[in-house]
This record gives structure tokens, C-alpha cells and sequence, in this order.
């Protein structure tokens, strides 16, 4: 029965695909239909292929390919992150409790038809030890069919050889499908092999994509530019985050001497250094023609780039660092970050780097706030680009001792197919656009993030102290960029071709 439940819903998408098809490609969820929508050519943000489907593609039933799977009624179970007090957990395979009404609703219609369609139980097993419990799995009895670690936790994992190869499924996972993450596709690829990867299902990844906030209140009464007008001009360069950020400072506290309790022109968070980088249009690494990172070299622009993101970083007429004020907080607040989100909520920050997932803590707060990718480095430079912070991103990975590998495979391919106009349609259009950034401008803002997305490899693999190098070099009174380069670059070329090493052992 189920099968031929399946087989009828197919049916119908493929009809309402055609329907999409005629009305100009335009996959707008009807408010009356109960399945996904369209996902096989139409252009999604993060996710889009770099081709264009073809006329046959875009027509074609993305499903086809997975209807000779009937799984009996067994279960398919995701290991994820758990809501252990952090603010990277795993809200996309099932409803969460205390999650967002919209998206827990995606996901039951979503889930709801891979079942049917693949005659399959979707379950899950949260932890506060992924990693952990994924080895003891890998040891054991193999019973988490998907895994969905942090991308850190699935480095280790892959290092360990203990994931398949995703290409190894190149039947039932369509990797150059827009619903996979194009860019992950390429970026996090070692060697032409793909341990992990992710795609419209991972809303974590979503959450990690970094970006800054704006206070437009402050920026009003400080007599700043237009944010949303330097966008559109193409004009939002480091040096105009520097200059207003600079006239936003001011004490402001009624206490002599300035604290993170005063008026700062912009809260930033170590680590978004490297995304400054990243955002200027450099990369810690790049592929050989081979698929294998290596060290990207320096040059003049690179040099620039650093000098210039550290004189930003240590600049106390303009910038506060957020990590470094943990003491003055006396328990008032959970953390430093969201002690920085308060000084956006209460008009004492004119900037914030953040993560996207870092948006929910203003819910709290009657502020009139916008968004804005990372800045170029200059008016020269022709894309923003906006790094996920891959770190605490979560993927999907298979482990080499599961029990059905084929199973799991065909359930993550559904997964990431109906997810499309699903949960990232109720995160994106509805959560994002529709309550947090509900503006035009801001809407162009958050289209640009998330259309220039992409990742660094070195970010989440271990090569040497890679990950630390702009930060280092931020931190630092005076320029160290070659002296920092030149003493990890030994490192770092050892531990690339150790990595190579042990991925060609495992083939």
C-alpha cells in the first residue's frame, strides 16, 4: 500500500512540476499542496549548480531514480547534535521541541514523503558526543544508518577511514543536483573523494554562514552612510565598515574609560578575521590539478588584505574585541556573544559579526536592526563572498560498517531532494525573510549572503595551524604575515600529504 502511495505522490509532483514549468520556472509551494515542490532544476541560493539544467533536466521526475527502493518499514536512523546548551544543534531531521512552529511543520511534510516513498521509518538518536558515539558505532553494532556530525567531527572520521566515499554512490546520490550544495561539493572534496557534504536539509550549515549586523538606529544618529545604499552601489569595503564604525564609538555608559557597556562601532569575534579574509576574495588554500589543497601562496593583494584586517582588529577607536571582555560580564549574560548581542538589541553597536544562527537572540530585543554580507576589500574587487564557519556546520556522512549502505544513501538523497521547498523554504522565505529580515533591502542583503557562499577546507581539517593564521596575524602590534606564513608552511605541507597518504591507503 505504501508503495503505491509513493508511486501516486510522484505522480502528482511530476504534474505540478509541469504546472511550474509553465508559469516561468517559479517554485512557489501552493498553499493547498502537501507535498514538495519542484526541486530538479530550478536555481536555490547556497545550493546552485554551477550549470544550468538543462530543458530535460528540469522537467525530469527528481525521484525517479530512487522509486526500485522499498526499505519494509525499516528504520533509518540519523545520529545528530543534541540541544546541549550550545547554539549548534540539529533541528532538521525531526521536529524539535521548542523549535519554530513553520519549520517543525517542513519537516513532518518532508519526512512524510520520503517515508512513503521509500517504505522507510525516519528516526533519530541525539547526542552530546557525536564523535564519540559514532567511533563506538563504527565499532560496534552499526546501527546509525546516517550521520550528521559536525564537520570537524566528520574530518576526524574520515581521517580515521572510516567513511564511504560519497561519489562511491553516484547512482542514488546525485551530487550535481542543485538540492547538494555545489560549493561544499568542491570546497570540502580532498583528492576527488567527498567523506562529507551537505545540502538544503542542513539548516546548521545555514545558521553558520557569517555575516554582519547593523544597528540602523545608531547608524542614523551617528551620521553614518546608508548601509543598504553602499550595497547596492557596490560600495561595502572594509574601509567603509572602518570609517563608520569609527564615528558610531563613543562612551556612553556614564563610567570613565571605555567597556563593552559603551557604544561600539563594531563587535568582532576572532574568528571572523578569517571570514574577513575569506570575504575579501583570498583563500588559505587552494586545489592542484589533482583535487588536493595546497598552501595558497602569497602575494601583494594577500599581504594587504592581512595588514589591513589586523589594523581593523586592534584599532580601539573603532572596535571592540568580543572574546576579550568575558570578565567585565559579572553573570549578567550566558556568554560574551550574547552580551554582543545585547549591545546590538539595546543601540550600543552599530556592527556585529555573527553567525546567522546568532539572529535568534535578538528576537528578545525591540531593535531595528539589517544585515550585511562580509565587505569586499575594495570597490575593485567584483563578488562578496561569505564563509560558512564549516567548524560547528553539520553534514551528512555514511560510515563504512553500516548495515544497508544503499539505504542509507537513498534515504539521504529523498532527504535532500524534498527538503528544498520544504525546510529550507520555511527557514528561508519564512523565518529569515519573513520575520527577522522582512525589508526589500534587506532581502537583497540576505540574497547576496546567500548566494556568495562557500568554504575553506583548512578551516575544519587540521593542516599545521592553518585555521589560526589571520588571526595570529590580526592580533599581532605589527605586520608578521611572512614570518608567520614561513614557519607553519613546512607543517602544513606535511600534514596535506599525511592526509593524502591515508586516504589513498583506504582505497
Amino acid at each position: 500500500m505504501k508503495r503505491i502511495l509513493a508511486i501516486l505522490i510522484a505522480a502528482i509532483m511530476l504534474c505540478s512540476m509541469f504546472v511550474a514549468c509553465q508559469n516561468g520556472g517559479n517554485n512557489t509551494q501552493s498553499d493547498t499542496g502537501s507535498e514538495p515542490a519542484d526541486q530538479s532544476g530550478t536555481a536555490t541560493t547556497s545550493s546552485e549548480s554551477d550549470e544550468p539544467a538543462s530543458a530535460e533536466e528540469s522537467s525530469a521526475d527528481p525521484y525517479e531514480h530512487l522509486k526500485k527502493f522499498d526499505f519494509d518499514n525499516e528504520e533509518c536512523v540519523f545520529l545528530v547534535n543534541n540541544d546541549n546548551g550550545g547554539r549548534y544543534k540539529s533541528v532538521e531531521i525531526l521536529p524539535f521541541e521548542g523549535g519554530s512552529d513553520v519549520l517543525n511543520e517542513a519537516i513532518e511534510e518532508r519526512n512524510a514523503f520520503v517515508e512513503n516513498l521509500l517504505n522507510v521509518r525516519i528516526t533519530e538518536v541525539r547526542s552530546n558526543n557525536v564523535l564519540g558515539d559514532a567511533r563506538n558505532d563504527i565499532q560496534g553494532e552499526g546501527k546509525y544508518d546516517i550521520l550528521m556530525p559536525w564537520m570537524d567531527y566528520a574530518t576526524t572520521l574520515a581521517g580515521d577511514g572510516s567513511l564511504f566515499d560519497l561519489y562511491n554512490f553516484s547512482d542514488i546520490i546525485k551530487l550535481d543536483r542543485p538540492y547538494w550544495d555545489q560549493r561544499a561539493n568542491s570546497d570540502l572534496s580532498f583528492a576527488n573523494r567527498l567523506f562529507f557534504t551537505t545540502g538544503d536539509f542542513s539548516l546548521l550549515t545555514y545558521d553558520c554562514t557569517h555575516a554582519i549586523v547593523f544597528n540602523k538606529k545608531l547608524a542614523r544618529d551617528s551620521g553614518c552612510d546608508d548601509m543598504y545604499g553602499l550595497l547596492k552601489d557596490d560600495n561595502w569595503t572594509f574601509d567603509k565598515l572602518w570609517e563608520n564604525a569609527k564615528l558610531a564609538t563613543q562612551e556612553s555608559d556614564g563610567v570613565d574609560g571605555m567597556t563593552y557597556a559603551d557604544t561600539w562601532g563594531f563587535f568582532l569575534n576572532q574568528n571572523f578575521t578569517t571570514s574577513m579574509f575569506i570575504g575579501a576574495g583570498e583563500r588559505l588554500t587552494i586545489k592542484d590539478e589533482d583535487d588536493v589543497p595546497q598552501l595558497a601562496p602569497l602575494n601583494d593583494r594577500y599581504s594587504a588584505v592581512v595588514d589591513k584586517i589586523r589594523q581593523i582588529y586592534n584599532d580601539k577607536s573603532s572596535t571592540i574585541i568580543i572574546e576579550d571582555y568575558g570578565s567585565q560580564l559579572g553573570g549578567k549574560y550566558s556568554d560574551v556573544y550574547s552580551a554582543a548581542s545585547a549591545a546590538v538589541g539595546e543601540d550600543r553597536a552599530l556592527f556585529r559579526s555573527l553567525a546567522m544562527v546568532d539572529l535568534s537572540e535578538l528576537d528578545d530585543y525591540d531593535v531595528d536592526y539589517g544585515l550585511l554580507p562580509v565587505p569586499k576589500y575594495n570597490q575593485e574587487q567584483e563578488e562578496y563572498y561569505n564563509i560558512v564557519s564549516a567548524f560547528l556546520a553539520s553534514c551528512i556522512c555514511i560510515h563504512t560498517q553500516v548495515e544497508n549502505p544503499e539505504k542509507s544513501a537513498a534515504v539521504a538523497e529523498a532527504i535532500a531532494i524534498s527538503s528544498t521547498d520544504t525546510v529550507r523554504r520555511a527557514y528561508y522565505d519564512t523565518i529569515l525573510k519573513g520575520r527577522r529580515i522582512p525589508d526589500e533591502a534587506g532581502e537583497f542583503a540576505l540574497d547576496i549572503i546567500f548566494d556568495n557562499r562557500l568554504y575553506e577546507i583548512a578551516t575544519i581539517y587540521t593542516f599545521g595551524s592553518l585555521r589560526d593564521l589571520i588571526l595570529t596575524c590580526a592580533r599581532a602590534s605589527s605586520d608578521v604575515l611572512v614570518s608567520t606564513y614561513t614557519s607553519m608552511q613546512g607543517k602544513v605541507d606535511a600534514d596535506i600529504e599525511d592526509l593524502k597518504d591515508r586516504f589513498d591507503s583506504i582505497d
